[in-house]
């Protein structure tokens, strides 16, 4: 395992009564933005930046200092994911408009049968859940599975924990997503080479909290499917729009080549970065292809017309969907801004040394810290993203002189702390329970223990990577 490591110069200075304000710094400024989000319900936007001034400030650093801490955070840190986080949403909208999540879900629960359903649900979600956030491919899917689990006379549980279980393992720990882009940033690891460990991580983990833990739960959890929700859900002739007639659902292949084309031009590049090709027309022909905003622009450009205008959608209707993706990751990136910024202010005030000092006094392996403050802030804050901020504005400094690998694995481990104990301060839990005819108990037995399953197997796979390639 990867042990924290800290610069020289930090190495020789001894412990002051400074560095033990600055960690005291770290947690007042944790607990002001977990109290203005969890008790004063203030948007995290506002919180984070609260957050990063309270740091800035009582570090010893002037007014202007402070805003420029947190302008310069924010800038950089929405010039260089915001595009990524745009260009996912407007791809996840394609998709669901288009129809193909319909596509995916009937082509691979056919192939399958009843008792593989739970399999494919999981590999449907994980599918879908590539290009999506996690509360859109949520909303997207719970149709389709509310409607799979009564027309076949289905336990709701069987196919709900499993949608949601892949969703959820793809956020955590598959880029483009926020938290990992967010991690990525921080550590200074590669996208490509963060992409493949992070599928390799995925796949065992979305195994376990998928069919696996499904098969366990859902006899000792009782669930029904609120008619209310069904009613919601169900549509008529007269509710669709007077164009859909004219229109086709796009195949399974084409479905699945467009939402799997970015993830495998990044995973190219990142073998071409492994291996270390000789540099020529094909190696820089991969490279400019495999850089994340390219290969999401290119798969959007291509899902305009395999998701749109092939499949009779007209040039207004691609214009809609192409309007609709922008509202509901306003949010998101406000969030992802001011996180940059919180992670600006902690660096300029000098907290990564402190904090190098004590985990090398407590010898705490880094990736164990990553995953520790994570969770310590998913838990309080409740929000998987907010999560993966905070943590990464803390342990971010630290990552200087990591390999490639090093890199990445920390960026996953911060992911998966961020994973840990979705509980009723969670906005997702709450739509869980409620598509889900859930008590809150069951919620908490089936949400809640999922994504612990998920944050503390995912950190076991983590650590067994980082063991065999060191």
């Amino acid at each position: 395992m990867t042990v924290l490591a800290t610069s020289a110069a930090t190495a020789a200075l001894s412990w002051t009564g400074h560095d033990t304000w600055l960690l005291t710094l770290v947690g007042i400024s944790i607990v002001v933005v977990i109290l203005l989000i969890s008790w004063l319900k203030v948007h995290a936007f506002l919180a984070l930046m609260v957050g990063a001034f309270v740091v800035s400030l009582l570090s010893g650093h002037p007014v202007a200092k402070a805003v420029d801490s947190f302008t310069n955070g924010l800038g950089g840190t929405t010039g260089k994911i915001g595009v990524l986080i745009i260009l996912g949403a407007i791809l996840g909208r394609l998709l669901a408009d288009s129809g193909g999540i319909d596509q995916i879900v009937r082509t691979l629960t056919r192939l399958v049968g009843p008792e593989r359903l739970p399999w494919a649900i999981t590999l449907v979600a994980a599918i879908v859940g590539l290009p999506m956030f996690f509360e859109v491919g949520f909303v997207m899917l719970v149709p389709l599975v509310l409607q799979l689990a009564h027309r076949a006379r289905y336990p709701v549980l069987r196919v709900g924990i499993p949608a949601m279980a892949g969703l959820a393992t793809v956020h955590a720990l598959v880029p483009p997503h926020p938290g990992p882009l967010i991690a990525i940033q921080a550590v200074h690891a590669t996208i490509g080479l963060t992409l493949v460990s992070g599928l390799l991580v995925a796949v065992p983990c979305a195994i376990v909290v998928g069919p696996l833990f499904t098969a366990y739960i859902w006899p000792r959890v009782k669930a029904e499917i609120p008619q209310s929700a069904l009613a919601a859900f169900t549509t008529t002739a007269s509710d669709e729009p007077e164009s859909a007639s004219a229109r086709t659902t796009p195949r399974f292949s084409v479905t699945l080549g467009t939402i799997l084309l970015p993830i495998a031009l990044m995973i190219l590049k990142a073998i071409c970065d492994t291996v270390q090709l000789a540099h020529g027309t094909l190696y820089s022909g991969l490279e400019f292809l495999g850089t994340p905003v390219i290969a999401l622009l290119l798969a959007v450009l291509l899902a305009l017309f395999t998701f749109g205008y092939s499949v009779g959608s007209s040039r207004r209707n691609v214009q809609e969907s192409l309007g609709r993706s922008f509202p509901p990751i306003a949010g998101v990136l406000a969030i992802v801004g001011a996180g940059g910024g919180y992670s600006q202010a902690l660096q300029d005030s000098g907290v990564d040394g402190a904090i190098g000092m004590a985990a090398r006094h407590f010898h705490i392996p880094l990736l164990l810290l990553a995953w520790l403050v994570a969770a310590l802030m998913r838990t309080a804050a409740g929000s998987g993203t907010v999560a993966t901020v905070a943590a990464a504005g803390i342990v971010g400094p630290l990552a200087h002189g990591l390999t490639p690998t090093q890199a990445a694995l920390l960026a996953l481990a911060l992911g998966s702390g961020a994973a840990f104990l979705g509980h009723v301060n969670d906005a997702a839990f709450w739509m869980f329970k409620e598509y889900f005819g859930l008590s809150i108990g069951g919620t908490l037995k089936t949400w809640t223990a999922a994504h612990t399953l998920l944050s503390v197997t995912s950190l076991g796979a983590i650590l067994l990577v980082s063991w065999v390639m060191t």
